[in-house]
């Protein structure tokens, strides 16, 4: 069986957790940092994103997260401060924890009270006739994507919602080679898109897309024929570089079987220089600004004794 997975990065692995979202919705959850940022773990955040092509007054909408509730029109409950409440068509509200130096460059609308768990939490956006129009509900699960300070490589990323026209609520974390933008209390950049386009749409418009065109055969004696085309929506496809790797089911090791070759082609692996078994035979495509994807022919049995 073969599966696409162009929608992936080098450096950051895509997380996907699919939530029902309802049809009705305009304004969503768009991106949330609930690691907080390197200046502090508390110094978290949240965003809201109006999809519409009309101005939204969020006055009598509300936040719920968990028990508490984060009023976006009023000073009440978790709210401590509200400086503006329409969100303007395909525009961003931002609510910064406790007070406006979370992001230190970009002003705050809505500041509240009360920090997000590390392990998860249930966010609600509950509109001003008390209808749910967006919901994360990872109070058991876990955060979908994002990470905190634990992360050795992007500590403190976001969790952005992944694509439009945002039909689901897939999320991943902030890919910051794609967007990234915003400074943390002591002016350090930050790995989030706070009032911006998030690094996911980026992603998906600029990546390049590699498919395998040639059918996952159920065994394999000798040679495996590869098929394969890939372009470049915002660059030349023949600068892309292409390479193909076989990864064992059974011990996990990665074998390089070519590299640098063109964009669009075949290629005949002899499965003669492994070890019979299962493997994933994987092609990925990576253009000039670091984006790589990739396609894999998954369970190719190959059997040559």
């Amino acid at each position: 069986m073969r599966r696409t997975r162009w929608m992936q990065w080098i450096a950051t692995a895509v997380v996907v957790f699919g939530l029902a979202l309802s049809a009705a919705s305009q304004v969503i959850i768009n991106e949330v940092a609930w690691g907080g940022t390197a200046a502090s773990a508390s110094d978290e955040w949240i965003e809201l994103m109006n999809t519409s092509d009309q101005a939204v007054d969020l006055t009598g909408w509300t936040v719920r997260i968990a028990e508490r509730v984060v009023h976006l029109g009023e000073v009440a409950d978790a709210t401590l401060e509200v400086r503006r409440s329409v969100i303007e068509a395909g525009g961003y509200l931002l609510l910064e924890r406790t007070d406006d130096t979370t992001i230190s460059d970009i002003a705050a609308d809505v500041i509240y009270t009360g920090g997000l768990s590390n392990g998860g939490e249930d966010l609600l956006l509950v509109d001003a006739n008390g209808v749910t129009v967006d919901e994360i509900l990872a109070a058991e699960a876990g955060w979908p994507a994002g990470t905190g300070g634990d992360d050795e490589v992007y500590p403190y990323t976001t969790m952005e919602r992944f694509d439009p026209p945002y039909q689901n609520a897939d999320w991943a974390q902030n890919a910051p080679m794609a967007a990234r933008n915003g400074t943390d209390a002591e002016g350090e950049p930050i790995y989030g898109t706070p009032r911006s386009e998030n690094s996911t749409v980026v992603f998906v418009s600029s990546a390049p897309r590699v498919e395998i065109l040639s059918p996952s055969p159920d065994v394999v004696e000798g040679t495996l024929i590869v098929l394969w085309a890939a372009v470049d929506p915002d660059g030349d496809d023949t600068a892309l570089i292409i390479s193909i790797y076989a990864t064992s089911s059974d011990s996990g090791e990665v074998l390089p079987i070519a590299e640098n070759v063109a964009n669009t082609g075949s290629f005949a692996w002899d499965t003669a220089d492994v070890e019979d078994g299962v493997y994933a035979v994987e092609i990925w495509a990576q253009d000039a600004n670091g984006f790589a994807v990739f396609d894999v022919l998954d369970s190719v049995d190959v059997r040559n004794d």
